[in-house]
């Protein structure tokens, strides 16, 4: 179990961290923050790191 978990909170450090990257292209893309698909992957993104700051306790 302990092993199952430490897996899980590296794969979504990993998930995150390509989000993070693939965030900063988007906004570059469209130059606004406030564009839908920068706003929808803002918010995916968020709930990734919500998710991993539950489980990182």
């Amino acid at each position: 179990m302990k092993t199952e978990n430490l897996k899980l909170k590296d794969d979504l450090r990993k998930l995150i961290e390509i989000l993070r990257q693939e965030l900063a292209q988007l906004y570059f893309k469209n130059g606004s923050f406030l564009h839908p698909a920068v706003l929808q992957l803002s918010q995916q993104l968020d709930e990734y790191i919500v998710i991993f700051q539950k489980i990182r306790h």
